[in-house]
């Protein structure tokens, strides 16, 4: 057993050595870790070692601070056991004690033999207060492990491709507030020998990168004060996030790009490969992970012009690559506003400023800066898609980085500068497409899921802020989303589809007007009849009588 830490405050010298004798003849277990003559020096004491005391024994009248305003002023910071002893066998003092949460209260002159008595007992309480605090601390390591694995596991199905991440409800809260640094590690063009790996070798292999990955973070995230996961994306490459408490937000940018260096170096260092990292630019809000995700892929495809074991960074690539053959900065200028035309779906603008960027080629002095330069250009349109949720020539279910590769390829094939302007033009008017489409998808999408959930729901409650649960928006916002969407309130589609929803069932003529107003949602059969007259022009129980005859339809009832 670890022995126990005891203080002692006396301000008599001689009653404070007979204590530690007494607290010394108890046994091993316990240890003097300090006699001392008043509370202030005792508080100071224990802000020195940050309590580090497992039982206070103090008088209760000394000079500087007294014993009871000791304990209470050394509760608020520490945890400990107290003792009280003193000679004044006064009520109100024991009152006092207890309610300043003293365990005990001995009189002076101290019995030998009861002291060691409640030592003993004492020596119990600690024990078994010590086992109760190493539980609720591992409790909280392995609730805290729990959670990093929670919060690693969410992370993955962010990542992966085809992942509906509306389905994952409010999934930020389970993290901390900051800003957020995503970065995209992929192994770079394989050794030959790798040619000759077993899949147990690659088992090997693929475990052995997760782990220097993840204990490169670890340790930096020690380092740098900042929080870090990490996960395996498929079996090349993996995904590392790094946060910057509110308070700690400014060296985000530097303490990534420090820790995709260090992991880089690492597995050169321990493996046959080496890998390339994607250091993307910092978000403010977790729910644009999905657009981080994105930025970081369509930034490792500069690796397929500048080659690999590097590191890119989204801030750079305003830059073209460098060298004898760097862009001029008109070039790298036309560049960017090209892309951010494609991702803003212009497709004017960014025809006119392609024609502009190859003009100004036409005055590159080799073509080997032509060719660069069309890469750059090509790889900022694939960018400019892969941000914005579109695709280029990804059509039946190709990879995007052979797309790109293929499309490099096509560049490569042109005979002249004619030939790359047309390859250029053909992938930029993809790029706006597939933009283009996946807006008009994504505005779908929130409102036809609200739809059918609402079908779905006919019979129950239906409040405006569940449907807006269901779609993870704020309700305010999502009824002046819907109402834009599609021309009709929330309310009105909900009434709308429990009216055509009672015109089936009325079709019934055994149909019970309590049953058919329940199904739809109205306990209330007179207000759902008085409901259904406005919509229908006839009341439910005539629209039943009269459902066998072909004359009467929901058009002739509002006529």
């Amino acid at each position: 057993m670890q022995p126990i830490r005891t203080l002692i405050v006396d301000d008599e010298p001689r009653i404070r050595r007979g204590i530690e004798r007494l607290v010394q003849s108890c046994g091993d277990d316990w240890e003097v870790v300090a006699a001392l003559g008043d509370g202030r020096e005792a508080l100071d004491y224990l802000h020195g070692r940050r309590g580090g005391v497992d039982l206070l024994i103090t008088d209760v009248k000394m000079p500087e601070m007294d014993g009871l305003t000791l304990i209470r002023e050394a509760q608020k910071h520490y945890r400990f056991y107290p003792m009280l002893i003193s000679g004044y066998d006064d009520f109100e003092y024991v009152r006092t004690a207890l309610r300043e949460g003293a365990i005990d209260y001995m009189l002076k002159p101290v019995d030998r033999d009861q002291f060691r008595a409640r030592m003993a007992e004492l020596r119990e309480r600690i024990a078994s207060g010590r086992n109760d605090e190493w539980k609720r601390a591992e409790a909280k390591r392995q609730a805290g492990l729990l959670k990093k694995a929670r919060q690693t596991q969410t992370l993955s199905y962010i990542t992966s491709a085809g992942i509906d991440i509306e389905r994952l409800g409010y999934w930020v809260e389970d993290f901390p507030r900051g800003r957020y640094l995503l970065m995209y590690v992929s192994l770079d063009a394989l050794p030959v020998k790798a040619r000759a790996y077993t899949a147990k070798d690659w088992e090997a292999y693929t475990f052995a990168l997760e782990n220097i990955v993840a204990e490169v973070v670890g340790q930096g995230a020690k380092t740098t004060g900042l929080e870090g996961w990490s996960w395996r994306g498929g079996n090349s490459d993996f995904w590392i996030l790094l946060c910057a408490p509110a308070l700690e937000e400014e060296g985000l940018e530097a303490s990534g790009e420090a820790l995709a260096e260090q992991v880089r170096t690492a597995i050169r260092m321990y493996t046959p490969f080496t890998v390339s990292v994607a250091v993307g630019a910092a978000i403010e809000d977790l729910y644009l992970l999905p657009g981080a995700r994105r930025q970081a892929l369509a930034l490792m495809h500069t690796r397929l012009v500048e080659g690999g074991n590097r590191t890119f960074r989204q801030a750079e690539r305003a830059a073209p690559p460098g060298g004898a053959e760097r862009l001029d900065a008109e070039l790298a200028q036309l560049a960017m506003r090209t892309k951010q035309a494609i991702a803003l779906a212009k497709a004017e603008e960014a025809e006119a400023l392609l024609k502009r960027y190859v003009a100004e080629l036409e005055r590159a002095d080799s073509p080997a800066a032509i060719r660069k330069a069309a890469q750059h250009m090509l790889l900022s349109i694939f960018s400019a898609a892969a941000e914005s949720g579109g695709a280029v020539g990804w059509g039946g279910g190709s990879d995007p980085a052979e797309a790109v590769e293929e499309a490099l390829r096509s560049l490569d094939r042109a005979t002249h500068l004619q030939e790359l302007r047309s390859e250029l033009g053909l992938r930029m008017r993809e790029a706006i497409e597939g933009i283009r489409e996946a807006r008009r998808e994504s505005d779908r999408k929130p409102v036809e899921q609200a739809k059918a959930w609402i079908r779905e729901h006919l019979g129950g409650d239906i409040s405006i802020k569940r449907v807006a649960d269901h779609v993870f928006m704020n309700p305010t916002y999502f009824c002046e989303y819907f109402k834009q969407q599609t021309g009709e309130t929330v309310l009105d589609y909900v009434t709308r589809q429990r009216m055509e929803k009672a015109k089936e069932l009325l079709a019934d003529p055994l149909a019970k007007l309590q049953e058919v107003s329940v199904k739809v949602g109205y306990q209330d059969a007179k207000y759902f009849g008085k409901l259904f007259k406005q919509w229908a022009g006839v009341s439910p129980s005539r629209f039943r009588d009269r459902a066998g005859d072909a004359r009467v339809s929901w058009g002739e009832g509002h006529s």
